[in-house]
């Protein structure tokens, strides 16, 4: 079994360094175009007929690459909002470190990724709303460590994917330890974060739940433990020219797959049906996040 998972994690740690490349997404049940949300779309997007998006590989069930497949919801989301604007998805798989950088850069039009939104994020780039999520602690059982609040990291070793809200987390309570200090490591994956924690070079591992639920069902020595922060996820959308329209066709695309039932099913085919929105909300500069638990 150990050996089993030690290879599926390297296989999504290798992904994770594999920049602007792009892949196939699964296949799915072909979804219409909805006239109404491509008419939203700016003239210059429609014109060139395809949609950039950015996926960072984060892992299941988010985005993982099967061969030379993309799988997870993110991977089904984005074909599924380039297909109801009537526009190809040209979707590259990506570090999560490098997607705000190249929404800033013109690389990609959007960018999965799951990201919260908050009022440093919404200084580079804008956000659509499309999905919600709470963190939790990986640890291995054996070693008895079931961190279920923040100030729990104090006298140990924890870690976090770079550039996540998680590491962000950490780091907040970390400074706030008085005595026994934590020690926050960051990695460039959460497969990487994982290795780490199956070698005992941490303790655990502050992950989205899905990811944590996802590790635990391939290694029955893990285990999850507390619920940290959590609140509503977004779409990154590139600030420019484009992105008023583009903001409101990207919603205009979630509410109508929500309408239509598709949003569920991709949901429920990834397993992240816990996190499901009733309806897409717009966040851009000068906007007032959302109010996380952190």
């Amino acid at each position: 079994m150990k050996v089993k998972k030690l290879g599926l994690l390297l296989i999504s740690s290798a992904v994770a360094s594999i920049a602007l490349s792009n892949f196939p997404a699964q296949a799915q049940d072909s979804i219409k175009k909805a006239d109404d949300v491509a008419a939203l779309l700016p003239e210059a997007i429609q014109t060139a007929g395809t949609l950039r998006i950015a996926v960072p590989d984060v892992g299941k069930p988010l985005a993982y690459k099967d061969g030379s497949t993309l799988k997870g919801m993110d991977a089904d989301l984005a074909q599924a909002v380039a297909e109801v604007m009537g526009l190809k998805a040209e979707v590259s798989l990506i570090p999560f470190t490098a997607a705000l950088t190249g929404l800033q850069a013109n690389k990609f039009d959007i960018s999965f990724g799951e990201f919260y939104v908050t009022a440093e994020r919404l200084k580079v780039a804008d956000f659509v709303t499309n999905w919600q999520d709470y963190s939790s602690f990986l640890v291995v059982k054996a070693t008895g460590y079931a961190p279920v609040r923040l100030e729990d990291i104090c006298g140990h070793t924890v870690g976090a994917m770079a550039g996540s809200a998680e590491l962000e987390t950490l780091n907040a309570g970390a400074a706030k330890c008085s005595g026994s200090a934590a020690t926050v490591s960051a990695f460039p994956s959460v497969s990487n974060a994982i290795l780490a924690l199956n070698s005992h070079r941490v303790e655990g591992v502050l992950i989205n739940r899905g990811g944590a639920q996802e590790a635990i069902h391939i290694d029955s020595g893990l285990d999850a433990s507390g619920e940290i922060g959590g609140g509503p996820t977004a779409t990154a959308v590139a600030r420019n020219e484009n992105s008023e329209k583009l903001l409101a066709a990207l919603k205009a695309a979630y509410d109508h797959l929500i309408k239509t039932g598709d949003y569920a099913k991709i949901l429920e085919k990834n397993d992240t049906a816990y996190g499901a929105t009733e309806t897409a909300v717009i966040y851009k500069e000068g906007s007032t996040p959302p109010k996380y638990g952190f």
